[in-house]
């Protein structure tokens, strides 16, 4: 191929208000995951706490419980939201470096 002849430039990065934003969305649907999770622990813990007559035993033991739930629902909502995001930004911008479409003369 002649060294003159004009390639095909890469196609320009997101914008970094987008790229923020889709973060910062990411971190408050992760966020509200924890808080959703912690607060259902409390009232369940609470209501049965009520119902079976044990004041603080079911309170804690599922608060407790609720911490490594909740980190690992954060986690598995953060990785799925970023693979998203790469997958979303990747079909936004094709193109095809191994050249594999050009002929050798």
């Amino acid at each position: 191929m002649n060294e003159n002849s004009p390639k095909k430039s890469p196609a320009p990065p997101l914008p970094m208000g987008k790229v923020m934003a889709q973060g910062s969305t990411i971190g408050v649907q992760a966020g509200c995951i924890s808080v959703v999770l912690v607060l259902l622990a409390l009232g369940g813990g609470l209501l049965l706490d009520q119902v079976l007559n044990t004041k603080p035993l079911f309170v804690l033991g599922l608060l407790l419980l609720s911490i490594p739930v909740s980190l690992y629902a954060m986690v598995r909502s953060v990785l799925a939201a970023s693979q998203s995001m790469r997958e979303s930004s990747g079909s936004e911008t094709p193109h095809k470096e191994d050249g594999s479409g050009e002929q050798a003369h």
